[in-house]
C-alpha cells in the first residue's frame, strides 16, 4: 500500500536563491510554474557564475543531493515568480526502497559521475575570466526545433535530443503522479 503524502509547495520571487551550492539538501523541487536558473560559482573569491541551465515547468532540479545524500552541487535561482512542489528527503527515501537495491546503486553511480564531471568543469572554468558557457532552456512546451537552435548542428542528434527532453518532461510527469499529484 503506498503512502499519502500532504502536498509541501513553496512559491519563490524572481532573483530568490532558492538553494545555494553546497547547501545540505532539503528535498528535491518540480516546477509547477516559472523558471529558475542553475548555476555554478567559480573563482578565487566565487564571484564567478558559470549557468548550467534553465529550467521550466514540470522539469525538477535537486535531485542530485536527494539521491547521493550529499551537498548541493549547484546553486538554483528563480528567474521570475515559481512556483514548485517540494519531494522531501522522508517521500523520496520511502519510494526508493520500492526498487531493487541493484537500481538504487546504479541511480547512485549515475549521479557521483555527474557530480564527477561538474567538478572537472568547475575546474576547466577557474582558467577562464568572463561568461564560458550556454545555457539550455527546457520546458514542457520545448521542441526539438527551439532546442535544437540552442546548439550548433554538429552538437547535435535531433533524435537522441528529441527522446532526452520527452524522457526528462516525462520523469517529472511519473514523480507527480506516484506521489498523488495531479498536473
Amino acid at each position: 500500500m503506498s503512502k499519502i503524502y500532504s502536498k509541501k509547495e513553496k512559491t519563490f520571487n524572481a532573483g530568490e536563491i532558492i538553494f545555494s551550492e553546497n547547501d545540505e539538501c532539503d528535498g528535491m523541487y518540480i516546477i509547477m510554474k516559472g523558471r529558475v536558473r542553475v548555476f555554478k560559482t567559480f573563482g578565487t573569491d566565487h564571484k564567478k557564475e558559470l549557468e548550467l541551465v534553465q529550467l521550466g515547468p514540470n522539469c525538477m532540479f535537486g535531485e542530485m543531493a536527494l539521491i547521493d545524500e550529499s551537498k548541493r552541487s549547484a546553486s538554483v535561482q528563480a528567474i521570475e515568480e515559481t512556483e514548485t512542489i517540494i519531494i522531501t528527503n522522508e517521500m523520496f527515501k520511502d519510494q526508493i526502497q520500492k526498487i531493487p537495491l541493484w537500481m538504487q546503486n546504479m541511480i547512485r553511480i549515475l549521479v557521483k559521475r555527474l557530480r564527477d564531471t561538474n567538478e572537472k568543469l568547475r575546474e576547466k572554468t577557474k582558467n577562464y575570466e568572463d561568461d564560458t558557457g550556454g545555457l539550455i532552456y527546457v520546458s514542457k512546451d520545448s521542441t526539438t526545433d527551439k532546442l535544437s537552435a540552442q546548439f550548433s548542428s554538429s552538437d547535435l542528434d535531433e533524435n537522441k535530443l528529441k527522446k532526452s527532453t520527452e524522457k526528462f518532461i516525462a520523469t517529472s510527469e511519473v514523480i507527480l503522479k506516484d506521489l498523488g499529484y495531479k498536473s
